[in-house]
């Protein structure tokens, strides 16, 4: 790693970030593919939701795990094991559709199997970037691996749609299955050559994994960086994303204009992505991302209360540019500030922060509409609770709000 090599020219990296614009188009392609053959060809859109909580559940659970190994393994060897693994998961499901075996069941267990290798995956090359890229570039590293990433959120959805305009579902299929296998070729260990962790002494997962509590929890940048995730996405990210379906529902709206909605998002959590990109900031982080988590909260209050789809896809794109600014920043202090041989443990725990508290989300406002309550005063509820919640962080963490 030289400090002042550009990334294009860091071999390790752009191999990585490759890998992981892949198999993320591979992923965006499957679940779509998936949700429309529940819908249109199984026509049992109630399972949608079980097939979606069959992803998140595995990987929730085994995340934390998966950064323990991240700690004592190659990190490229869990990602091309993972990836592999998941070639051949795709290869068993396109045999399964084209002999019309392809049930309920056996997509559920798909999905869990899918959301299990998840869960090694994330933790692996999250730790791994900062092993492979000098703390000079590390901010533009991650904000470039995770602006494309969402950014194959809104490709892989339309190539898609094409495939199954064009074709069938072996077509879709396929094609998200030799995705994940490029990504996986991308990482195999002796072309990323990253280095290999240290030897230590042998100890139980529960006695690795309290140590990365310990870690985290003694550690003001790292406690305020990882609240400030949850905060966000147990507030923000995971109302927003069960709110635009029942929202477009409860104004009349139709599939497109659920589209447009979802799509807004994406491109302002890409935006901001590039923006850190081209700036690189250095200075002034911890206000740049407690003053942005304000912010958010006061744009969803302003978005539950809109009327007019216009406003409600500008007000939402601006949501995920400014909700960017919260997570992208945190993640890279976190990094900069955790020892290498805790890097898999932290960054899973961030990894937990970040995806583990939407479903919690997602069944909290599920029970509050059942209970007659209207999503956008719910919304409204939420975004309130979370902007007190924000400015008591703010005032809790003095360290974290000072820190460049």
């Amino acid at each position: 790693m030289l400090p002042n090599q550009p990334l294009y020219k860091n071999r390790s990296f752009m191999l990585v970030w490759m890998s992981g614009v892949t198999v993320m188009l591979g992923f965006s392609m499957f679940f779509l593919s998936v949700s429309w053959f529940i819908v249109d060809v199984l026509n049992n859109p109630g399972v949608l939701g079980v097939v979606l909580m069959a992803v998140s559940i595995p990987r929730v659970i085994m995340m934390v795990y998966g950064g323990i190994l991240a700690d004592k393994l190659q990190k490229s060897l869990i990602m091309f094991v993972t990836n592999a693994m998941q070639v051949l998961i795709m290869v068993a499901m396109i045999t399964l559709f084209v002999n019309d075996w392809l049930t309920i069941t056996s997509l559920i267990i798909i999905a869990a199997i899918f959301g299990f290798l998840d869960a090694f995956f994330f933790p692996a090359v999250s730790s791994m970037i900062p092993t492979i890229v000098p703390d000079e570039q590390l901010q533009r590293a991650n904000s470039l691996f995770q602006g494309s990433t969402e950014m194959m959120f809104i490709i892989g959805p339309l190539i898609a749609g094409i495939l199954l305009t064009v074709g069938d579902f072996t077509l879709t299929f396929s094609g998200s299955a030799i995705l994940i296998f490029i990504s996986t070729v991308l990482v195999f260990p002796p072309l990323i050559r990253d280095p290999l962790p240290e030897k230590t002494e042998s100890r139980s997962a529960l006695a690795d994994l309290k140590e990365g509590f310990t870690y985290v929890k003694q550690s003001p940048v790292h406690r305020a960086g990882t609240l400030s995730i949850v905060v966000i996405n147990l507030f923000i990210i995971g109302p927003l994303i069960i709110s635009f379906p029942l929202l477009v529902d409860a104004l009349g709206g139709t599939p497109f204009e659920l589209s447009l909605l979802e799509g807004g998002f994406a491109v302002g959590t890409f935006l901001a992505s590039v923006v850190v990109v081209i700036w690189n900031l250095k200075k002034k982080r911890g206000r740049l991302v407690f003053g942005s988590l304000i912010v958010s909260f006061l744009l969803v209050m302003i978005f539950s209360q809109l009327q007019t789809l216009p406003f409600l896809v500008l007000l939402v794109a601006l949501t995920g540019f400014v909700a960017m600014f919260v997570y992208l920043p945190t993640v890279t202090m976190v990094q900069e500030n955790t020892d290498k041989d805790k890097l898999g443990r932290v960054m899973s725990l961030i990894s937990l922060a970040a995806s583990g508290f939407e479903p919690i989300a997602f069944g909290l406002i599920a029970f509050l509409v059942a209970a007659a309550l209207d999503v956008q005063t719910v919304l409204l509820i939420f975004g309130a609770i979370g902007l007190v919640l924000s400015v008591i962080l703010v005032w809790a963490s003095p360290f974290f709000r000072n820190m460049d």
